[in-house]
C-alpha cells in the first residue's frame, strides 16, 4: 500500500532537528535537519544505512575517509560504520535504516 510522507523545513525556526518519518518492519527513515557548524557526535548504526542529501551540505567523517555531500548526493554506509556528522551549510538530509 502506498503511503506519502511529509516532511517540513524547520532550519529557519530553530537548530538541529532529527524526526522519524516512516518506521516499517525492513527499513525506518528519519529526516535530520542541521545549521552550518551544528553536529552528530561519533556513533555506528546496526543497520546499512543510506544518507539522501535533500538540500544544503554535510560532511560525514567516516574512520577511514571523509564524504562532503550536496544536494541530491547520496552516501551508503554499512552497519557498526563509526561516523560523525557536521553540518558545512544549513542542510536537510534523509537517514534510511535497511533492516
Amino acid at each position: 500500500m502506498a503511503k506519502l510522507i511529509h516532511t517540513e523545513n524547520v532550519l529557519a525556526s530553530k537548530a538541529k532537528s532529527i524526526k522519524k518519518i516512516f518506521e516499517h518492519e525492513q527499513s525506518n527513515i528519519v529526516n535530520i535537519q542541521l545549521q552550518a557548524g551544528e553536529g552528530i557526535p561519533a556513533h555506528d548504526s546496526k543497520h546499512p544505512i543510506f544518507i539522501i542529501v535533500r538540500q544544503g551540505g554535510v560532511k560525514f567523517i567516516c574512520t577511514d575517509k571523509e564524504y562532503v555531500l550536496y544536494n541530491n548526493d547520496i552516501l551508503f554506509m554499512e552497519a557498526a560504520e563509526m561516523h560523525s556528522v557536521e553540518a558545512v551549510s544549513d542542510t536537510d538530509f534523509l537517514v534510511v535504516f535497511l533492516k
